[in-house]
């Protein structure tokens, strides 16, 4: 794959909707030729993540959008982000990110107006999603031998290390490595994003959420680097320290995600106000003991 040229955020995420929107109908029809086009979203995104945290502060923000479309490139981001953490060379990136732009392509064929559905799913309805990921694997299976690997992937990612995924209770290394990495990547995006029957989970909470439901769903490994590698605090968000201070994080710490770069601004005996740059990770003195105001969404 040629390396892409850098872009910002937004051309990012914008060349992975226009490519994902172009492949809508041929993924409905349950038909793929090529990849060219997407292959060069998964580069860009690499490309990106490679140079800042941006997309996952975007991610983060709870980004709205046609849900299939924002879920495929939230969870190419994240699930990208994790393979950084678990030492991925170029390739595997790029791998990985493709993987998971295409993820569900199996829930493309399901009518819209069950993804959207607010109310309890029927007994029909919830074994035809169930059903997502082999239709999936068959749509992908059609491009050739040559992305076997990635029908793999979309098969499994429901898959869970304890054996209590589906289709097939497959458990342990047995799944496909990129499937046990975008498995949690789904899982941290839905919690992240609005749904139509619920309001998204703060990162914090979601990780929160993650360590309690889902610890023994995935390898210690996969979820320790879910921890290092996406922030509890997005970039932006406003907090308060057990100082009673309240400031905004304007810088990430991978290896110290309850623990990021906060701008507080204070008033000095009544003057003008004066910023202060507080690095959480060099203290042990002052942590965050909550969240004042998320992030607001794109």
């Amino acid at each position: 794959m040629a390396k892409p040229a850098p872009a910002n955020t937004l051309d990012v995420y914008r060349v992975a909707e226009i490519e994902l929107m172009r492949l809508l109908a041929p993924l409905r029809q349950g038909t793929l030729e090529e990849l060219d086009g997407l292959f060069q979203a998964a580069g860009c995104i690499v490309e990106s993540l490679m140079e800042n945290d941006h997309l996952i502060a975007d991610v983060l923000s709870g980004r709205s959008g046609k849900q299939l479309i924002t879920n495929s490139i939230n969870v190419s981001i994240l699930a990208t982000k994790i393979g950084m953490g678990l030492a991925y060379e170029r390739e595997e990136l790029e791998q990985l990110a493709l993987a998971g732009l295409l993820h569900d392509a199996g829930m493309f064929s399901i009518p819209e107006a069950i993804l959207m559905k607010s109310e309890p799913l029927s007994a029909s309805e919830r074994e035809l999603i169930e059903q997502h990921p082999d239709v999936g694997a068959e749509v992908l299976s059609s491009l050739g031998t040559t992305y076997s690997w990635l029908a793999d992937v979309a098969s499994q990612e429901h898959e869970r290390w304890n054996g209590q995924g589906y289709p097939n209770q497959i458990s342990g290394s047995a799944i496909h490595p990129h499937a046990q990495i975008i498995g949690i990547a789904d899982i941290f995006e839905a919690l992240v994003s609005p749904r139509p029957y619920r309001h998204r989970f703060l990162p914090h909470e979601a990780v929160r959420e993650l360590l309690v439901a889902e610890k023994a769903a995935f390898s210690r490994d996969i979820m320790k680097t879910v921890i290092d590698q996406l922030s509890m605090y997005p970039l932006g968000t406003q907090v308060r320290l057990n100082s009673g201070e309240v400031g905004v994080v304007k810088e990430l710490r991978s290896r110290h995600p309850m623990r990021p770069i906060v701008q507080m601004d204070s008033k000095n005996d009544g003057g003008p106000e004066e910023s202060k740059i507080v690095d959480l990770s060099t203290t042990k003195m002052l942590h965050i003991v909550e969240v004042v105001k998320p992030v607001e969404a794109a």
